[in-house]
């Protein structure tokens, strides 16, 4: 399934993925090739459990099971993404929000567990660096894996 940026569609995205906590970072792609900005462009690989489709069940088991999301952002204007002992990357605690602002997707991977929106993600605190994407177009696919 591919997705789009319409805003509705971003909404069930993140329904859909629990929105993305505890979701695990396994891929960061990023093309800068010279130029336009306009073929910039960052793939995130994400596996996050998805509310529809069934878990294990059981008492150990989990009820959603686990899908691999490719997020991509084309367009980019802006980014910051980087990881340190102090602040690993890996485990996306607090999830992952998506929203648009001024005609482009604004990606955080640190929304912190307060309300979020776009306008005020700039002046949000945060406890180590900003890990941001802001682009021009926002598309998912999801899919059964590999797992890694």
């Amino acid at each position: 399934m591919v997705g789009s940026g319409d805003p509705v569609v971003i909404a069930e995205f993140l329904d859909r993925f629990l929105g993305f906590e505890d979701g695990v970072l396994t891929g960061i792609s990023i093309v800068l090739p010279r130029g336009e900005t306009e073929g910039r462009q960052i793939e995130l690989q994400i596996q996050a459990m998805d509310r529809t489709s069934p878990g294990q069940g059981g008492p150990s088991g989990r009820l959603f099971g686990w899908k691999l999301v490719r997020i991509c952002l084309r367009g980019i204007c802006e980014y910051s993404l980087s990881e340190t002992a102090r602040y690993p990357l890996q485990v996306l605690s607090d999830g992952l929000k998506v929203g648009l602002l001024d005609d482009q997707f604004v990606l955080d991977l640190e929304p912190g567990p307060d309300d979020w929106s776009p306008a005020a993600f700039r002046d949000a605190p945060v406890s180590g660096p900003r890990q941001y994407v802001i682009a021009k177009n926002f598309s998912f696919e999801v899919s059964d894996g590999p797992f890694i």
